[in-house]
């Protein structure tokens, strides 16, 4: 029989989740253009009847809610969000239910191939995860069109990211911590944002020395942003911020994701590094974004149904095996 997975969100990375999954599972979708106010636990739990586990594709402020009565009703519950203070709630929770938060590309993918890169080493000096997800043709100053949530893009040039800075959990300001990347001889920047670490602070404090997420742009973007967000004080009204955004910056599919890892550390005595990088591309039927996003979270549901992924309550991104993602038929696309 086949298991029946609930999706909440129909935008663009919720339809790339639908499209994915329909032909492996009996899925049904949610909107609130459907008449699905997420908002609402009552509709949320008669829409979760039956279900083997509930996919968060909506805005990250619905997701307290659908962890709620995934947690309630017994089932396997996943997200994607960004949001650190939505996840700080999902960890809370005392169930005997499955929360996966923070699945997709970054938050997801990269600390489960991160952690794995971890474990290859006797000692960690620096952890380093870059992600971005960029045009491949631009022609603005931003170097920069839309390819996914504006809401999640605002809310990550914003909040304030997380690091380990000489062993020790720390805060650290959006948009700062600027550094050249260059990646098989083309050049981009790099810079902190929120959430892409997910809980790997919490796990990592003192076991590494150095531990940072950072978004990977074209280069001369960031100096745009610290305009519009600082400058100009736009990140008080983050409201006129992504109806600017949704108005004025044009939606691209010819997108290319660059996917990062790097670990610095000791082995067996000597300093070494190590670097897992992959450029992937969409194609005819998802953009990168779709593509990577939707996998990520429906590699980690495929585990799930199938027994791979162990515990109850909240599970941590760099608790899951690499090895055991990309042999999913969604994780293998990272492989």
């Amino acid at each position: 029989m086949e298991a029946k997975v609930a999706i909440i969100g129909s935008g663009n990375i919720g339809w790339a989740i639908n499209k994915l999954l329909k032909d492996d599972y009996e899925v049904k979708s949610g909107d609130i253009k459907d008449g699905l106010d997420a908002n609402s636990k009552d509709q949320v739990k008669d829409f979760l009847k039956d279900q083997s586990a509930v996919i968060s594709a909506g805005p990250y402020a619905v997701n307290k809610n659908i962890a709620d009565v995934a947690a309630d009703i017994g089932i396997g519950y996943f997200d994607l969000t960004e949001d650190v203070s939505t996840t700080e709630y999902v960890k809370s929770k005392k169930t005997d239910s499955m929360l996966i938060p923070q699945c997709g590309l970054a938050p997801g993918a990269i600390n489960i191939c991160a952690a794995e890169m971890i474990t290859e080493f006797d000692e960690v000096n620096e952890v380093l995860m870059r992600v971005g997800a960029l045009p491949k043709y631009t022609t603005n100053e931003m170097s920069y069109y839309l390819s996914w949530s504006t809401n999640g893009l605002i809310n990550e040039y914003c909040n304030e990211a997380d690091v380990i800075y000489e062993g020790k959990k720390q805060k650290v300001m959006p948009l700062e911590g600027m550094e050249k990347l260059i990646i098989e001889g083309k050049s981009y920047e790099a810079f902190n944002t929120s959430g892409g670490c997910a809980t790997m602070c919490d796990t990592y404090e003192g076991k590494v020395e150095n531990l940072t997420y950072k978004t990977i742009r074209y280069p001369g973007h960031q100096a745009h942003m610290k305009f519009l967000f600082n400058d100009l004080h736009l990140k008080r009204n983050r409201e006129s911020l992504e109806k600017l955004f949704d108005k004025e910056v044009p939606r691209t599919t010819n997108d290319v994701v660059i996917f990062f890892v790097k670990v610095i550390g000791k082995l067996e005595g000597v300093l070494q590094e190590k670097t897992f990088c992959r450029k992937i591309e969409g194609n005819s039927t998802f953009s990168a974004i779709q593509l990577t996003t939707a996998s990520g979270v429906c590699g980690l549901l495929e585990m799930y149904l199938n027994k791979k992924i162990f515990g109850s309550g909240f599970v941590s991104q760099e608790s899951i095996s690499w090895k055991e993602f990309l042999n999913t038929k969604y994780g293998s696309i990272y492989a």
